[in-house]
């Protein structure tokens, strides 16, 4: 999937660069987001293709600042621009510590996170423009420090240390933009909304770890230099 995003982004800035090739846009985002999932565990099961019973499952939410870099290729059509970028979150994230009296204690981290995008927009009468964005997120799931995993019947406890697992999904985000001749670009304020694809973790003895309906929604205000 790596490889495949990387080929879209070259390809897309290639060929912005080739025909309409206009302004470059960097900038900084500030952003506010909340992340809401569920989940469920399962039981020791040794030998058990599925990872036994299910002994607890739930959902919760957590909201927090977070910072990205972005660069587009703007490109300007009949009537209206589209913007072609890259999102970018440069930092690790301890997302939570994992534990329970029938479950694996664990540290999950998130790292990596980019958004490749594409971002039509219109500029109104009154100098504002307003402009939507549909996109593909990715992440990369550490799971580690995996300590301790309680056993039942006689199974024996896992033996890993830890796992990677692949986050993404789509991103879609609307919001309005005003030029700024004091930074010589402009500052947006945006909504956007990303919908994760479902992850697993299953351990040396068949104990499976799983969250889904992992959504995240954030407000994000952006800082654009416009070359």
């Amino acid at each position: 999937m790596l490889k495949k995003t990387i080929g879209i982004v070259s390809a897309i800035f290639f060929l912005s660069n080739v025909s309409y090739a206009d302004t470059t846009n960097i900038g900084v985002k500030l952003s506010y987001g909340s992340l809401e999932a569920s989940g469920t565990e399962s039981t020791d099961s040794a030998g058990s293709q599925t990872g036994g019973t299910v002994v607890d499952s739930g959902s919760g939410d957590g909201s927090f600042p977070f910072a990205s870099l972005f660069v587009e290729r703007e490109i300007e059509l009949d009537g209206f621009n589209v913007a072609l970028g890259l999102d970018y979150v440069p930092f690790e994230a301890e997302v939570d510590k994992l534990g329970g009296g029938d479950g694996t204690d664990a540290t999950v981290e998130l790292k990596d996170h980019y958004t490749v995008y594409i971002q039509p927009s219109k500029k109104l009468d009154n100098g504002i423009t307003v402009f939507g964005k549909l996109g593909y997120s990715q992440a990369d799931v550490k799971i580690s420090e995996v300590t301790r995993q309680a056993t039942t019947g006689g199974d024996t406890a896992s033996t890993d240390t830890g796992a990677t697992r692949n986050l993404e999904g789509p991103t879609v985000g609307l919001g309005i933009e005003t030029d700024v001749a004091a930074i010589g670009g402009a500052v947006r304020l945006e909504y956007s909304y990303t919908d994760y694809d479902d992850i697993s973790y299953t351990n040396s003895n068949s104990k499976v770890l799983t969250a889904k309906d992992i959504e995240l929604q954030a407000i994000n205000l952006s800082f654009v230099k416009k070359f």
